[in-house]
């Protein structure tokens, strides 16, 4: 499942020790110590529909960075999607994203040979028919975010999440 990308006003980082925004760079690998993730990013854009595509269920063990938006470490609000599973796997890359907490680590390696670093601040779970779309790609009021974005809650009879998972988090720094 996906999520419309129009935005509005969303909530600045909850931590005062945001950096600097980073040049733009395409993002080509994902790290979350704390979840033994490392993971190479392909990317997605839209559907049809508007809606944001899913990563490939080929490549279970990947993330997908929405390319029609912001770079992880540039302002606004960068979005990274990843299966929690899929049918040929029961644990994929964001299998336990929801388990993240205020203050952990993220890493986002950059074309450019930068890695942009950031921290969580909350961890959200939202019926898919009641997305926050504003909170999560609205306004970061020119600081640089991050949102990790998959499968959650309650499995339907149709053997589909029926919640989304969101992380925010907020850049600190650059490795």
């Amino acid at each position: 499942g996906g999520a419309g990308t129009a935005g509005a006003a969303g909530a600045a980082p909850a931590n005062a020790t945001a950096a600097s925004a980073l040049p733009p760079s395409v993002p080509d690998r994902i790290e979350i110590p704390d979840l033994k993730v490392d993971a190479p990013l392909d990317t997605v854009g839209l559907d049809a529909q508007g809606v944001m595509q899913e990563p490939d269920f080929a490549k279970p063990d990947d993330a997908a960075w929405y390319k029609d938006g912001p770079t992880p470490g540039e302002p606004g609000a960068a979005a990274i999607v990843g299966h929690m599973d899929t049918p040929r796997a029961p644990k994929a890359v964001f299998f336990n994203l929801k388990t993240l907490k205020r203050g952990e680590k993220i890493e986002v390696h950059r074309v450019d040979g930068t890695t942009a670093v950031f921290a969580v601040d909350e961890v959200g779970t939202y019926k898919k028919d009641a997305f926050p779309t504003d909170k999560v790609y609205g306004d970061t009021h020119g600081s640089a975010a991050l949102r990790l974005i998959t499968c959650g809650g309650n499995l339907t009879a149709d053997r589909h999440w029926d919640s989304n998972v969101v992380v925010y988090a907020h850049l600190t720094g650059r490795a």
